[in-house]
C-alpha cells in the first residue's frame, strides 16, 4: 500500500511533463522538423524553378514577432521574380552561385557570401551557375505595413512570375492562360 501514493505521484509528474511539454510545442516552439516545413512562401513559382519554403514562421507554429527564416531554392537559367517589401531581409548563400540583381545593378555571389537587401529595395535573384543555388533567408516580419496602407493584399509587391501575389502582365495573363489551356 505504501507504493500507491508513490507510483500517483509520479504519474501526477508525468502528466505535468507532458502537459508542460504541449504547451511548449504551441506557445514555444524551438524546433521545426522537415515534415513541417511549408511550401508556397511569396517567391515560389508555378511549375518549379523558384521554391520558397516557410521554415521560422508563425504559419509554422512560431511565436516569432520580429524574424522569420526561409530557404529559398533557384534552380540553373531561373531567377525570382522581381518584388520588394517593407523590411530588411539577409540572404546567407549554402550552395550555388549567380547575381542579387537590386535596383536594376547586379552583383555576383556564390556559396559563403552573405547579401542584404534594405527596405522597399526592388530586386531578385538570377542563377547564372551550374547547380541549383540554396538561400537561407532571413527577413522581418511583415505584419504591419510602413505605409498607413501597403498597395497589395500582401505586403510583397511581386511584378513577375507566377507567385500567388504575382502581378501579371496582360500578356503574361494571356500567356499563362493558354498553357493551362492547353
Amino acid at each position: 500500500m505504501k507504493f500507491i501514493p508513490v507510483h500517483r505521484a509520479a504519474f501526477a509528474y508525468r502528466c505535468r511533463l507532458i502537459y508542460n511539454r504541449k504547451l511548449m510545442s504551441k506557445r514555444n516552439k524551438i524546433v521545426i522538423h522537415p515534415r513541417e516545413v511549408l511550401e508556397g512562401a511569396p517567391m515560389q513559382q508555378a511549375g518549379g524553378g523558384v521554391r520558397d519554403l516557410k521554415l521560422i514562421y508563425p504559419e509554422t507554429g512560431f511565436d516569432a514577432k520580429t524574424l522569420c527564416l526561409g530557404i529559398v531554392e533557384i534552380d540553373p537559367g531561373h531567377h525570382s521574380p522581381l518584388h520588394r517589401h517593407n523590411c530588411e531581409e539577409v540572404y546567407y548563400v549554402i550552395k550555388g552561385s549567380g547575381e542579387i540583381e537590386s535596383e536594376g545593378k547586379r552583383y555576383k555571389f556564390s556559396a559563403g557570401c552573405a547579401i542584404f537587401n534594405q527596405p522597399n529595395t526592388l530586386h531578385r535573384v538570377w542563377n547564372t551557375g551550374d547547380e541549383t543555388i540554396q538561400l537561407a533567408v532571413v527577413g522581418g516580419i511583415m505584419f504591419v505595413p510602413l505605409w498607413p496602407k501597403w498597395p497589395t493584399a500582401s505586403p510583397y509587391e511581386v511584378f513577375e512570375g507566377t507567385s500567388a501575389n504575382a502581378e501579371l502582365t496582360k500578356s503574361e495573363k494571356k500567356s499563362n492562360k493558354r498553357k493551362r489551356a492547353k
